[in-house]
């Protein structure tokens, strides 16, 4: 296994990888948990657009600075404490349902204080990781964290779906802060230490503006990563921020909660399917071909979900989506982890987060507003049609795009470091 898989072969990494699976498997169970209560209390995707936009948005707002930080301060510290504060929120949470005290309100500040502490941790793992591992193993690194990331979304949804079908929302989230608390540990179990002392507070805050800025400036130069990061933003707010209709579709086609965590389920299933095969390809010439494979069959998953007229058909479709979705996103974070500079990756990579997740929430928000009008299958479909025709025109109108597809890796660039 070792062999197919090199950046095992660290034992600060296998923990990296281990905090991963624990911590995303905890925020999937967290998604579920929150969809679900407050589409309860609501009837209202609207309400679960608002809760799922809530948790989010601070990846778009924080993204950068956080970024920033992961590029200034002990990366392993920096994880730890943003980790604990999740575990904190969680219990609050899981506390007031359990109370019968919960509110909507409640769920939204919630879920904005986890999408908070989830904004510093993001940038901290990925800066992390290349320092646990050889520099020859770290695609392998960087494909085996997105197989943890997108496998957790079996695991977490299936654990949590399980729990809210037999002990309520309250007993998932006690299981989110049950598996983010052991996310933390492995963390801290961590040998690595920074070679160089953190900066003085003071240093700090002059320093972290100019940074940011940095990180951005780099990012616009190299026409490389602008291009990944713009399919990123395109493809994550059109066919990714299907969360806030999923209990609709759970409900209109005939079903309640035990259809919402199987089509969640479904998706992740899906996911770790993509991200595993993906995780197996040695030739570089095939990246190509499969990038084009997952981009386009992205949008064309999300038809398929938005014309199922039974759970099982809706469950297909979200296996398609989770496969060619988290395979699109493993890959086009390779691809620009590959090209960036160490001392720049933090802040590039939480700007790769920040679209990412800053575009899934406001569509989610508007998705959700709108779906109690217009229905949700409209807001899967067309999405859908949209997106396989934006990664069509840039597959034609691109340089960088066309060559990428033929070889599987990016030609060099002068003059952007």
């Amino acid at each position: 296994m070792l062999e197919r898989m090199p950046a095992l072969q660290s034992r600060d990494y296998r923990l990296l990888f281990y905090e991963t699976v624990l911590g995303a498997a905890a925020r999937w169970a967290l998604l579920l948990g929150r969809g679900w209560l407050v589409f309860e209390l609501t009837d209202s995707t609207g309400a679960v657009g608002i809760v799922t936009f809530a948790g989010m948005a601070p990846f778009l707002f924080l993204g950068p600075i956080g970024g920033g930080l992961a590029d200034r301060l002990d990366r392993r510290r920096m994880a730890i404490g943003a980790g604990a504060i999740g575990v904190v929120i969680s219990l609050v949470l899981g506390a007031l349902v359990v109370a019968d005290v919960v509110e909507t309100w409640h769920v939204v500040l919630l879920a904005v204080l986890q999408g908070t502490s989830m904004a510093m941790v993001a940038p901290a793992q990925e800066a992390l990781m290349p320092s646990l591992v050889k520099r020859e193993h770290l695609l392998n690194a960087i494909t085996l964290a997105g197989l943890a990331r997108h496998g957790s979304r079996v695991a977490g949804p299936l654990a949590g779906g399980l729990v809210l079908a037999t002990l309520g929302a309250g007993a998932v989230f006690f299981l989110s802060a049950g598996l983010l608390a052991l996310s933390v540990v492995q963390v801290w179990r961590i040998r690595w230490r920074p070679a160089a002392p953190p900066l003085a507070a003071g240093s700090l805050a002059r320093s972290i503006g100019r940074d940011v800025a940095q990180g951005m400036g780099y990012a616009w130069r190299d026409r490389r990563v602008r291009l990944i990061l713009s399919l990123v933003g395109a493809h994550c707010g059109l066919t990714m921020a299907f969360d806030s209709l999923m209990p609709r579709l759970a409900t209109d086609i005939g079903g309640g909660s035990d259809t919402f965590s199987a089509i969640v389920v479904g998706a992740g299933v899906g996911a770790l399917a993509g991200t595993l095969a993906l995780s197996q390809l040695r030739q570089e010439h095939l990246r190509g071909p499969m990038f084009a494979a997952v981009g386009v069959g992205s949008g064309l998953s999300m038809i398929v979900l938005g014309l199922a007229q039974t759970p099982a058909m809706a469950v297909v479709g979200a296996a398609l989506a989770g496969g060619t979705q988290a395979t699109y996103m493993a890959m086009s974070a390779t691809f620009i982890q590959s090209v960036i500079p160490d001392r720049l990756r933090g802040r590039v990579m939480s700007l790769y987060l920040m679209l990412a997740a800053g575009h899934m929430a406001f569509m989610n928000l508007g998705f959700g507003l709108i779906a109690d009008s217009v229905g949700e299958r409209v807001l899967l479909i067309w999405p859908g049609v949209l997106w396989v025709a934006v990664f069509l025109l840039a597959a034609l109108a691109m340089t960088d795009l066309r060559g990428l597809l033929r070889r599987g890796q990016f030609a060099a660039v002068e003059g952007v470091a």
